[in-house]
């Protein structure tokens, strides 16, 4: 488990970093929605980090060696849930800046996708708007894609290929868990909210009244 604690630990100090920056050029008043997600992000990374240190401790000791997939798995739901809350929170934020930036071209494409505003079509708008590069896209798609197996498949593939972002890369086979190493989400939602982090930055850059 030392591996996903230290992961955390980068994760909640790259989130707290952002908290600053954004609190500091960007945010304009108390509680602004755009400080409170990376604090809602951030809450849930400590949160995570203590459940897994109390597994850690408290379960670990008990284990048998033939226990230790199970101690895995424990680990996986955990940091799954960081990973769905991380993105529930970067998508409740990125709607929220439609109106507040009277972003109505944005608003205005990404409703010829879709009847309703998802997260995805804000950023497929963004992309064409030029204010997000090909590779963010890309990484975007990733995690998304991870985001819709994960909440609404049961975290088991629907295709066949390989899931690759980044460093980490594995195999996807129809109707089969998908298995990657006790880090995997925890990367996942370092990504999505690095993505999320520059995003912004560039929205507030454009849109900024």
């Amino acid at each position: 488990m030392n591996s996903v604690i230290e992961e955390l630990g980068t994760f909640i100090d790259g989130v707290g970093n952002m908290i600053t920056d954004v609190e500091t050029h960007i945010a304009n008043r108390q509680n602004d929605f755009r400080s409170m997600c990376f604090y809602n992000i951030h809450n849930h990374g400590v949160l995570t980090r203590e459940i897994v240190v109390l597994l850690e401790k408290s379960v670990r000791p008990f284990l048998e060696d033939t226990d230790q997939s199970q101690e895995m798995e424990r680990v996986m739901i955990v940091t799954r849930g960081l990973f769905t809350d991380t993105m529930s929170s970067i998508e409740k934020a990125a709607k929220d800046c439609i109106p507040a930036y009277w972003m109505n071209d944005i608003k205005e494409m990404a409703l010829k996708e879709n009847s309703y505003l998802y997260l995805r079509y804000i950023i497929y708008a963004s992309a064409k708007k030029g204010l997000v590069t090909p590779e963010q896209l890309k990484e975007w798609e990733a995690v998304l894609l991870m985001r819709n197996l994960v909440m609404h498949n049961n975290s088991e593939s629907d295709r066949s290929g390989v899931f690759e972002i980044r460093d980490m890369k594995f195999s996807m086979r129809p109707n089969r868990m998908m298995k990657g190493s006790t880090t995997t989400f925890v990367k996942l939602s370092e990504i999505a909210v690095e993505l999320f982090y520059e995003w912004l930055k560039k929205i507030d850059e454009v849109y900024k009244r």
